[in-house]
């Protein structure tokens, strides 16, 4: 008989990698476990009501199975799809390259709750927006940064690139939709 430890967490779906078998690699920024990489069985079968639910920048509510430190998705609702930014072209950027940003400075399995609290925040506020500011992406990454510890106050907008290439080695992409 395999046992499972539970957690019930929320989350935001950074970002999903196929597998074989139908199956996902989701990589989420929980409330209570930081960055975790979660296997999700079968959800990519035709007949899956979660895969839907999955959707880089979909806000969840999770129970997940954990063995040998490694997690299995078990159930999952959605609490917010944040319509209102994925129905605007300028606000999805802003969201794909914010969740690469934390996606890769991020520590795995380390708890974050000023970042997590930080970027709920980010998100309602960001849904709320009628007008889009092109540099808000670097005054939120300015206070990612500062929440993690990288730097003690606000930087540049160069300076900010500088800093993220020095830790992951990578620009922060550009990405067009």
């Amino acid at each position: 008989m395999v046992f499972f430890d539970k957690i019930k967490t929320e989350a935001f779906v950074l970002k999903k990698k196929i597998l074989l078998n139908k199956d996902l690699l989701i990589f989420l920024f929980s409330q209570e476990r930081g960055k975790i990489v979660v296997l999700a069985k079968g959800v990519r079968k035709i007949n899956s009501k979660r895969s839907s639910y999955l959707e880089t920048g979909n806000l969840v509510d999770i129970v997940l199975n954990v063995r040998n430190n490694f997690y299995y998705l078990k159930e999952i609702n959605l609490l917010s799809g944040f319509y209102k930014i994925k129905q605007n072209k300028d606000k999805v950027k802003i969201i794909y390259q914010f969740f690469y940003i934390l996606d890769k400075i991020l520590p795995e399995n380390k708890e974050e709750k000023n970042v997590y609290n930080f970027t709920k925040l980010f998100f309602i506020n960001l849904n709320k927006q009628k007008n889009i500011d092109n540099e808000l992406i670097y005054k939120y990454t300015n206070k990612i940064l500062i929440l993690l510890g990288y730097i003690k106050k606000k930087v540049s907008k160069n300076e900010i690139d500088r800093i993220f290439f020095e830790l992951t080695n990578e620009k922060i992409p550009l990405i067009i939709i």
